[in-house]
Parts: structure tokens; sequence; C-alpha cells
């Protein structure tokens, strides 16, 4: 093993990282989980979301709340893609997007299985519970049959499997969060800037398509604070400044006599939004140059901080379809302040409210948690 020269941490560099055994696991969860999906995928439209998210894809419209613009891109390419499937000589795109629901879902299963195999190997090899003679062959068939397995049950419980057969946008929500915690743990392994640059996009992207990938926001910290001490700190100082933005942000604009919300000495066209993206795009830029060049891990933290805005900058996919295109799932209108804001927000929805955790509250929470779990697991 070698050191990196920036944070002096133990690098494993010997041989690529995944093994022929990870990617056989990989494509056979995959194939498997794909072909199920295939043979059960929904005919047409169906329940749930699927009349309003099928038409949202098929016309690069805006769905509802969060708008789930890179959902509703790739269901648009998957319905130009499949254009010439049809359901009883109709046009079918919901067939289309329940496909991209599909594909997704499969590549899920087929990354947990990756992941699990590979993380397995290294326990197995780390653990002094395993006698150092066992056989390669052994601990190859033990990785591959845990991964496989355990990836499948997850891909066949009643909650994936349901929502990878439909037009629904949970099986793309599955794929960002194990792909983002597959390059963590390449991260873990062989501490790297790409990787960590690639998870962060990914992050902000994720947030895109379902806001409650946050959550996994928590346990990245952790692994990263575990892992590197110096680089969680600076991430940390790093996005102070933001979270007192969104605190600012709460603030609603004042409106005045002449609607709107603008200042009567402004030009019409000019809106107390646009000077605050301004005053936002001035300090952001101003802000991660200091940090890359001032902080001890800036060459790292500054470029994941941008990249992870980046993903969450494909919101303005919203405001411009739904001005210029006007399509007919137009859900709030998000070319206004407005409409956006309440997209972005999840405004038509009650508001995340923690449970202390030692009310009752929380303990009837976990209660129907695990209850929902062992359901989807029952045999």
């Amino acid at each position: 093993p070698s050191v990196d020269a920036v944070s002096g941490i133990e690098i494993e560099d010997h041989g690529p990282f995944f093994r022929k055994v990870d990617w056989s696991a990989f494509w056979t969860a995959t194939v498997v989980a794909f072909v199920v999906y295939f043979y059960t995928l929904c005919p047409t439209v169906g329940l749930e979301d699927s009349g309003e998210l099928a038409v949202a894809g098929d016309w690069l419209g805006v769905p509802h709340p969060p708008g789930y613009p890179i959902w509703t891109m790739l269901a648009w390419a998957f319905t130009k893609v499949f254009a010439f499937v049809t359901f009883r000589g109709q046009p079918n795109p919901a067939w289309s997007i329940g496909l991209l629901s599909a594909v997704f879902g499969a590549f899920t299963s087929g990354i947990a299985a990756m992941l699990i195999c590979s993380s397995g190997s290294h326990i197995l090899r780390q653990s002094q519970m395993i006698s150092h003679n066992m056989e390669e062959r052994a601990e190859d068939i033990i990785c591959w049959v845990g991964g496989v397995a355990s990836s499948l049950l997850f891909a066949f419980t009643p909650i994936m499997w349901s929502q990878a057969v439909i037009v629904e946008v949970y099986s793309l929500n599955a794929f960002f969060l194990v792909l983002i915690l597959l390059f963590i743990y390449m991260w873990t392994r062989r501490p790297s800037n790409k990787l960590l640059l690639l998870a962060s996009f990914l992050f902000g992207l994720g947030l895109t398509n379902y806001q409650v990938i946050l959550l996994a926001g928590l346990a990245l910290a952790i692994c990263i604070m575990l892992k590197d001490f110096q680089l969680f700190r600076d991430f940390l100082f790093a996005a102070a400044p933001y979270a007192l933005f969104f605190v600012l942000m709460k603030i609603p604009l004042v409106e005045n006599a002449t609607g709107g919300g603008r200042h009567p000495l402004l030009p019409p066209v000019v809106h107390p939004t646009h000077i605050t993206a301004a005053v936002y795009m001035i300090l952001n830029g101003a802000w991660l140059t200091l940090v890359y060049f001032f902080f001890p891990r800036g060459r790292t933290v500054a470029p994941s901080v941008l990249l992870a805005q980046l993903g969450i900058a494909f919101y303005a996919y919203m405001p411009i379809v739904s001005d210029l295109r006007n399509p007919p799932m137009n859900w709030g209108y998000p070319r206004t302040w407005e409409g956006f804001k309440h997209a972005i927000t999840r405004g038509q929805y009650e508001k995340i409210i923690p449970a202390h955790i030692f009310s009752m509250r929380f303990v009837s929470q976990m209660g129907t948690y695990v209850a929902d779990l062992t359901l989807n697991y029952r045999l």
C-alpha cells in the first residue's frame, strides 16, 4: 500500500478495485432482476401517480413537487427510444417510462450485489475469526452468494418490486443512493479526489429526484469523519455559510403595492429573486475560491461543494420548460418564483417534524418502521 501525499491516508492501490467475482455478482443480480421486472412490467398506465408522471415524461413537463427534473428528462428519452411500442394500437409512452423504472431498479440490485460482494471479501480478510488458510475460491463463493442473494432479496421486496414495474420515480432514487454508497465505500478503501467528486455530484443530482436522500448525508458525513477528520472539519466549516443562507431564505419576500415583490425604483424586469440569485452566485464563487486556496483540504472541499451544487442546478430545468414549453403537465407553474419555491420546498406536503427520541411518538414510529421492514422481508 502507498500513502496519499495530501491526507497521509494509506491507500490500497494494488490491482483493480473490483475483482471478476464482484463483476459477476453485479451482472447476475442485474440480469435476474431485470428479467423479472420486464416480465411483470405494467403494460400501460397504472395507479398511484402513473398518469401524471407519464404525461410529464412524455411531454417533457413538470410533475408534482419536487419536480423530478432528472427523472423527467430520462423518461422523455425513453419515450423517444421506445416510441414504437403500442398498447392495443395506441401510443404507449407509459410502458416506455415503466421500462425506465425496471432498468434502474435492476442496476440498483446489481450495484448492491457488487458492493456486498466486495465489502464481504474485505471483512473476511480483516476478520480474525476467519482462518488464514481459507482458500480464495471458497471466499469468492461465499461473497458471490451473499451479494447476489441479499441484493435479489431486496429487489423482490414488495416495496422495491412494486415501484420498479410502474411509472414511478423511486427506483431511480434507489439507484442514486446505492451508487453514492458504492463511491463512498471505494473512497474509504482507496481515498481519491475523483471518487469524492463523483459522489458529491451524484448526491446533488439525487436531491433533484428525491429529497429524502438528504437523510443519507449524515451517514456520509460520519464516514468522512471516521476516515479523514481533517477533511470532515473543512467540509463542516465550508458548509456553514450555506446553512446560514438557507435560514435567511426562510424569510419571505416583502410584497409592495405594485405586487410581484418588486421595488418601485427597480426596472419592471428586475425581481428581488434575480438580485438574490446574482448575489448568491457572486458570494458563492468568492467563498469557494477562499476555501480552495486557504483551507488545508480546500482543493478537495471546494470542487466537491461546487459539483454538488452543479447537480442541484438541474432544478433550473423546471422554470425553463415551464416558461418555454408550457407543457400539459406544468404543476404549480414553476416559471414563477412562487411556483418554483412551492416545488423545491414540497409546499403541498406536511412539513417534517422530528420526534423527540424519548417520546412515545418516536417509539410508535420505530414500531411502524420495524413492522414495515418485517412485512417486506418475510417469507
